[in-house]
């Protein structure tokens, strides 16, 4: 079984300069999907994401945890 898909999103925090990638993946065959996992656990920010079926999880929202400022987020993939 391999990945089929991705959805990766870049987090920025525009106080203090922290950045991050993180990425969740839709693993699977030919045959069909074992469905998506989460976003990877993030060093620097705190996430709240959702599951937004076919398209995969999305991230609702995210904060630093060095400066407890919201994040800015750009879809990578």
């Amino acid at each position: 079984m391999g990945i089929i898909d991705k959805n990766s999103v870049t987090l920025y925090c525009p106080s203090c300069g922290q950045s991050e990638t993180l990425t969740a993946v839709e693993k699977g065959s030919v045959y069909g999907s074992s469905g998506w996992n989460d976003f990877n656990k993030s060093e620097h920010f705190i996430v709240v994401s959702e599951e937004n079926g076919i398209a995969g999880p999305h991230v609702e929202s995210a904060k630093c945890k060095k400066c407890n400022c919201d994040a800015i987020q750009e879809k990578t993939t």
